[in-house]
């Protein structure tokens, strides 16, 4: 909720379609162990999971959402305001897509965060006025983890973006362990990922990496 801090510094998003040869209960085994290992928020993002039923998904979702509040990490539900609101989530990020962050702010109030995704110069602009309380900002590099991912913006174009952005901000988009210390020159507040921590084989040392890179 709005009334603590929003640590932005490693946005993890997953759900049990990250980890698609594991079953539903793996997957949350597995996610369990990234939110515990020292990340700042988690997105539940489950865009591609079959359920038995839609009790399976709010389910999985509280579960997830329980392993967050022990840990102290902020939990985000993407897209959907139903189920936001059912978890009394602590936000909920939305794409260009999606329904108005304003149309949002009716159903919600002031009590959520409310994300909201960016990828060119036009919606950065729009975004600043939008009433999001943090944006997301990419695809940076190439990415396979998003098949709707739009062109990416490079390293070079999105210096030029953030001169214009007032906003809490996070990067997304194919950003590897290589990619890290040019990212910490940018001006970020944070980055987002996905596969990074869903391939890591040790979540914790990831973590590390990241925190010394993004403060």
């Amino acid at each position: 909720m709005k009334n603590k801090i929003l640590d932005l510094r490693l946005y993890f998003i997953a759900g049990p379609q990250d980890f698609p040869n594991l079953s539903i209960d793996d997957a949350i085994e597995q996610i369990s162990v990234i939110i515990k290992s020292g990340i700042t928020v988690y997105q539940f993002r489950d865009k591609g999971t079959i359920y038995k039923n839609k009790n399976q998904r709010f389910e999985v979702a509280k579960r997830l959402q329980k392993v967050a509040q022990e840990s102290a990490v902020s939990f985000i539900v993407n897209d959907d305001v139903k189920l936001a609101r059912e978890l009394s989530a602590d936000g909920i990020h939305v794409g260009q897509e999606d329904e108005s962050v304003s149309k949002i702010r009716e159903l919600i109030g002031q009590e959520m965060w409310v994300g909201l995704s960016v990828s060119n110069d036009e919606e950065l602009k729009a975004a600043q006025i939008s009433g999001a309380d943090y944006l997301g900002i990419g695809p940076i590099y190439p990415t396979n983890s998003k098949s709707e991912a739009a062109e990416p913006i490079g390293t070079n174009h999105l210096r030029k973006m953030l001169l214009s952005n007032q906003l809490p901000i996070v990067g997304i988009g194919g950003i590897t362990e290589n990619s890290l210390t040019e990212l910490s020159k940018i001006g970020l507040n944070g980055i987002a990922v996905i596969s990074l921590m869903t391939a890591a084989e040790n979540a914790k040392k990831i973590v590390q990496k990241i925190k010394q890179k993004i403060n």
